[in-house]
């Protein structure tokens, strides 16, 4: 499993290079099941709604289209039906570091092979509860103790798919779409044939893409024989 994160953090470098230096263009439309829950987080503390959305992104180049999102921070905002154009997608890897993105992966990979498990208002505000758990807490658990804990009729549920979901097989490339003054958000891509940081759709690599790995490849190759013959 730790091999899959590995993957995920060389491939950063590329990921960045292929969505472009360009900031994304975010729109929110709705919450994904039609309402968020009121919760009562502490550390950081909160006391509102929470649930998953649903939006549009453009400007990223390979992640452009419809995606279904999760807040990260509890200290930030943003409003439905705004375009905010300072986005810019980067892996979960570069943000938080292995571990929490490892967890954050078997997350959203255990939602892509159980669909059922979030499929409604209450459990995509347990889902929320679970991301944040993970961004502000080490533990699987919102119960009152850890770091991050709270006390709403949700956050069962959200341990229960932080534990259930703790040995998943990764099956997901999990971003986030970073901004200086709005809300980040948490979005997920199917992986491709098992390279992390590849979209999930039907692309493959342009010609010209792939004569630039083939040119990094040589480049490496002529390298490591040139300091073996020396």
């Amino acid at each position: 499993m730790r091999k899959s994160l590995l993957q995920a953090a060389v491939a950063a470098a590329l990921l960045a290079g292929s969505l472009g230096a360009q900031a994304a263009t975010m729109t929110l439309t709705n919450w994904a099941f039609g309402s968020g829950n009121a919760v009562n987080a502490t550390l950081p503390s909160y006391n509102g709604v929470a649930g998953g959305f649903v939006g549009t992104l453009g400007g990223a180049g390979a992640l452009n289209g419809q995606i279904y999102t999760y807040c990260v921070e509890l200290d930030q905002h943003f409003w439905f039906n705004n375009a905010f154009n300072n986005y810019t997608p980067v892996s979960a890897t570069s943000q938080f570091g292995i571990d929490k993105a490892l967890t954050l992966g078997h997350l959203v990979s255990y939602l892509a092979a159980h669909p059922d498990a979030v499929d409604d208002a209450a459990e995509s505000t347990s889902m929320q509860l679970a991301v944040w758990n993970t961004v502000y807490d080490t533990d699987l658990t919102l119960a009152a103790g850890g770091t991050f804990s709270d006390t709403s009729s949700y956050a069962p549920y959200a341990t229960e798919l932080l534990t259930q979901s703790h040995n998943q097989t990764q099956t997901q490339n999990v971003y986030i779409l970073q901004s200086a003054d709005f809300q980040d958000q948490l979005m997920w891509r199917q992986v491709v044939r098992g390279n992390f940081n590849n979209v999930d759709d039907n692309r493959v690599p342009e010609p010209a893409s792939l004569a630039l790995v083939a040119l990094a490849l040589t480049g490496v190759a002529v390298a490591r024989r040139r300091r073996g013959a020396a």
